[in-house]
């Protein structure tokens, strides 16, 4: 039987950070986009109620395959035309201080990009403009199932994700420049491009369309019967009650400024913010009690360092685990009208298991306190710190007609 076949162009909208075994260099490869495609497949599955970890993964593997089968879709990369012709260096996206000013040019680039930079690492990137060509390809009898569902995925991911290092900071956004479907595989899907949104409002009314054509597809192809969620999600997963949209209503020229308006605007809200900041110094490292913390939520582990008292750090991670993403999502949109916007994605998903505690551990120099361990917060005050953060903006829509 002969391969059916769709063709996807994808750019990037913000500098993506992405490599192989070689650190040195930028490298778009096939399984990093499957297992993005896997994440955001998974959170609509979840999202029509299919949280029982058997089923999920069941449904899951028949698009995406397993380790005992393949997948019937064949996902390749190909036609890589990189911005300017090259891969650029880390250097290039200018966080140079300025000593005139005594601040960084792009301080809040340099906030949302810090890891890029870590232990004198400069991770090179490819620029805003990248383009390449994903393919997708599928032998088997019900290819335009596969690629339905394949396509479903896809469309969530580029409305909502990202690619490679920082993603969750805005970090690798894509957007679809061009589609292929000769044989209407995907008729019944909304559309992959932005031609016809030129303003926040005509975002919000797309994603919603286009989230309830993507669930009934992935509803209808996999017989599913949506049914409510009663408990808390365990996963990320898409659905109103569980995950909240939010559109930004300011917009930027360009993507750089974009970028740096909301760093700073997250660094401001972040940085010495109580009652996290004071409560760790005055209360942990001075006294050797438990502090009161809340910004967990931006991710884990959390270092904390006193101008006010030199020396004086600690540090707030998982007690059994290296570290935990945030559950907020920064995604940048680049409308036709080249003007950007911004998306903030918020699972309500469990953060931690339920048995897990936060560990603080003092790093000071000379003599230290004994490491302490506390419960987390719940969740309202995890959802009154998102909303407080969203409250720094001028104003946004919220996506909330999509069941």
């Amino acid at each position: 039987m002969p391969f059916q076949q769709i063709k996807v162009k994808l750019e990037t909208v913000t500098p993506l950070f992405l490599s192989g075994n070689d650190q040195n260099t930028v490298e778009l490869r096939a399984a990093s986009i499957r297992g993005q495609l896997r994440y955001w497949y998974r959170a609509l599955l979840g999202g029509l109620g299919i949280n029982e970890s058997n089923k999920l993964h069941e449904l899951e593997s028949k698009v995406f395959g397993k380790e005992e089968s393949g997948s019937p879709v064949l996902v390749r990369v190909k036609d890589i035309r990189w911005a300017d012709g090259r891969i650029k260096q880390n250097k290039e996206l200018d966080f140079r201080f300025d000593k005139m000013k005594n601040e960084r040019r792009y301080s809040g680039l340099t906030f949302l990009f810090y890891s890029t930079r870590l232990g004198g690492n400069e991770r090179p990137y490819a620029d805003i403009g990248t383009t390449f060509l994903v393919e997708f390809s599928c032998f088997d009898k019900e290819a335009k199932k596969w690629l339905a569902l394949a396509a479903s995925a896809l469309w969530c991911w580029e409305n909502f994700g990202g690619l490679g290092a920082r993603s969750r900071r805005g970090g690798g956004n894509i957007q679809v420049n061009d589609i292929k479907d000769d044989n209407g595989f995907l008729t019944e899907l909304p559309d992959f491009t932005l031609k016809a949104v030129n303003n926040p409002q005509d975002l919000k009314t797309h994603i919603e369309k286009g989230l309830k054509k993507v669930r009934s597809t992935v509803a209808i192809l996999n017989n599913i019967k949506t049914v409510g969620i009663s408990t808390k999600p365990k996963f990320p997963l898409l659905h109103p009650n569980h995950t909240n949209i939010w559109i930004v209503q300011e917009t930027w020229n360009d993507p750089i400024s974009a970028m740096n308006y909301v760093g700073d605007k997250f660094k401001q809200f972040r940085y010495k913010r109580c009652p996290d900041f004071p409560s760790v110094l005055r209360d942990y490292l001075n006294r050797g009690t438990i502090p009161t913390l809340e910004r967990f939520v931006f991710g884990l582990p959390l270092q904390f360092r006193y101008r006010s008292a030199p020396g004086k750090q600690a540090m707030v991670k998982p007690e059994h685990f290296t570290r935990r993403a945030s559950p907020l999502m920064l995604r940048f949109v680049k409308l036709p009208n080249r003007k950007y916007c911004l998306l903030l994605i918020y699972f309500k998903c469990e953060f931690l298991p339920e048995e897990e505690k936060l560990k603080i551990e003092d790093h000071s120099m000379g003599q230290r306190q004994t490491p302490q361990f506390m419960n987390t917060p719940n969740i309202t005050i995890q959802q009154n710190v998102i909303q407080e953060f969203c409250n720094q903006f001028k104003g946004f829509l919220e996506v909330r007609n999509w069941l």
